[in-house]
């Protein structure tokens, strides 16, 4: 099933780096070669989003799979139905992706968001973002940039500190790295170990539920729920919410 999870992972690979040379400049084909074989390396992410900063790729934020706008319904209606006061939120390799600053920018609730990544420069460059956003929706809300491995975030973050934990392509590009599952699973298992009890994971993919059902229930053996998005420039894409509390059962596709 690993070899499977690992497998399925190529098509979902492609589909970012569709996104990538999309959104880049002439040299948008070197800079994908650079990452596709070393995504797990932050030397490889500190290259890219030096180039970024500097205008050799696209300044500004940088989105796999999709932007912000694409799910800021959902995300936001998620949010509402969380109980009253302040929502904690960990966007993990956050990158320099509009999501955290979305919410925090959108959210007519008290939010208080850590945006994690383990490259410096990408973290530089969301710092600015946030400098140059409008105010958050709520006057209360705060957004923190933190430069750490989504890996292993203890001693960061206490045991049941979050509400939700989003992962927009993190357990992705470590489960293509030469590791492979072993380190995606320890990633599923940080995020797990810093949300409250009642709190979700929620991963987006573009990676079918075959393949990735199979690798989170060996991640965490949990409650695993599929929600399909609506296809963005033609690719499927899927969020999978999981939940610390272990009574479920078997996912099923909403």
């Amino acid at each position: 099933m690993a070899a499977a999870a690992t497998s399925g992972l190529r098509k979902g690979l492609w589909g970012a780096f569709r996104t990538l040379m999309r959104s880049s400049s002439h040299s948008s084909a070197f800079w994908a070669d650079d990452l596709l074989w070393q995504m797990d390396q932050r030397d490889a992410w500190d290259r890219f989003y030096t180039a970024q900063e500097k205008g050799t790729v696209s300044p500004g934020h940088f989105d796999w799979f999709f932007c912000y706008e694409e799910v800021s319904s959902f995300l936001l209606s998620i949010l509402q139905s969380l109980s009253a006061g302040q929502a904690q939120i960990l966007d993990v390799g956050c990158g320099t992706s509009a999501l955290g600053l979305g919410l925090y920018r959108d959210s007519p609730r008290q939010l208080h968001i850590s945006c994690l990544d383990f490259s410096p420069p990408a973290i530089n460059t969301l710092c600015r973002l946030v400098q140059e956003s409008p105010p958050p929706g709520h006057p209360l809300s705060e957004l923190h940039c933190h430069v750490a491995d989504a890996t292993n975030l203890t001693g960061i973050f206490q045991q049941g500190s979050f509400h939700l934990v989003l992962d927009k392509g993190t357990c992705d590009t470590l489960l293509r790295c030469p590791q492979g599952p072993g380190r995606a699973w320890t990633l599923v298992a940080e995020c797990l170990r810093v949300l409250r009890p009642t709190g979700s994971l929620l991963q987006f993919s573009d990676e079918d539920p075959d393949a990735r059902i199979p690798f989170l229930e060996q991640a965490g053996g949990l409650n695993v729920t599929v929600k399909e998005i609506e296809p963005i420039n033609g690719i499927c894409y899927y969020v999978y919410m999981l939940s610390p509390d272990s009574s479920g059962t078997r996912a099923a596709v909403k």
